[in-house]
């Protein structure tokens, strides 16, 4: 962010200067939202069940300068194969904690009673173990009904993915109902050998890959799945990794970060005319401002507009 600030500021004198140029009649606005640093490219990676294998997940997440969102179930802390209580703190320092439910039982048909102790003390664990506020979840094995959304709102939960992959780059239209782009590597066969490589899922999620980065407009980009999906695929998660990393037209963030991205955007204060914005969130967010009167190729520039900030296109 501190890299972009001074290109950003000499964008705002010049979206200034050059709206001040335009009468009311020359202008037919259009607001674009772009993600953080004005760009138009996100990714979030989200992994599940906090096998032991996160620790060395997150040390190629640590290596490449990637965060990512860890859905973890705390009945499972200290038992064989699993983190223990003490990681959270340690371990996924940098990366957002989730909720996963506590035994990691599927959510559809619970009793309200059973849905809030498997969310609610798993969520109270979490938040006590890393000292943050955790306010978001992954469905175990994907498993939920609607009804129980209203209960999950009620726990804190602000969003809530899903296993539904949708092979596309469009953002979410309901954040309790939030459908990853894809699984990494593609789907598995949870019955069969997860050690072996699918090379037909691994050349679509490949392709996906690369439709993401030669992506033209506003793209997001949620990759899930499992650290213990990995244990003879590391090289092909650190390739994937090292791709998409260290690039400034793709911006890494964490689901919440997310989150609180889209709803400040969400509730930017745009005047009928589009000449005054005003962000009563505390977060920057960067929109596009488009002239559609200027001709055969519109004029195009990127704002930005800082927590609890006015932003006047002026008229003179």
């Amino acid at each position: 962010m501190k890299r972009i600030c001074p290109v950003v500021a000499l964008l705002v004198i010049f979206v200034v200067n050059s709206f001040a140029q335009w009468t009311p009649r020359d202008r037919n606005l259009s607001v674009e939202m772009l993600f953080p640093g004005g760009r138009s490219r996100a990714l979030i990676l989200s992994f599940d069940d906090g096998f032991a294998e996160d620790r060395q997940l997150i040390g190629l997440l640590n290596k490449y300068k990637l965060k990512g969102t860890f859905h973890l179930n705390t009945g499972k802390f200290g038992t064989p194969g699993y983190i223990t209580a003490s990681d959270v703190a340690t371990v996924y320092q940098g990366h957002e904690v989730s909720c996963h439910g506590y035994n990691h039982i599927g959510l559809k048909g619970l009793s309200d009673t059973d849905l809030i102790y498997e969310i609610g003390e798993n969520r109270r664990e979490l938040e006590q173990l890393s000292g943050k506020v955790v306010r978001g979840m992954a469905y175990p094995f994907g498993s939920y009904d609607e009804r129980s959304l209203a209960t999950l709102r009620g726990l804190g939960i602000e969003y809530a993915r899903t296993v539904n992959d949708t092979y596309a780059f469009g953002l979410p239209s309901n954040f309790l109902l939030w459908n990853p782009s894809a699984h990494m590597f593609g789907q598995i066969d949870y019955n069969g050998n997860t050690d072996v490589l699918d090379m037909t899922e691994y050349a679509k999620f490949t392709k996906l890959t690369d439709d993401f980065l030669a992506s033209k407009g506003l793209a997001l980009y949620y990759v899930w799945g499992h650290s213990w999906e990995y244990k003879k695929k590391w090289t092909y998660v650190e390739d994937f990794l090292k791709r998409v990393s260290n690039r400034d037209d793709i911006v890494n963030l964490t689901n919440i970060e997310m989150v609180d991205y889209l709803n400040a955007y969400n509730d930017l204060r745009i005047s009928a005319d589009k000449t005054t914005l005003y962000n009563p969130s505390a977060v920057d967010v960067f929109i596009r401002i488009t002239n559609l009167n200027a001709g055969a190729e519109p004029r195009s520039t990127v704002l930005e507009i800082k927590p609890g900030a006015t932003q006047k296109l002026s008229d003179h």
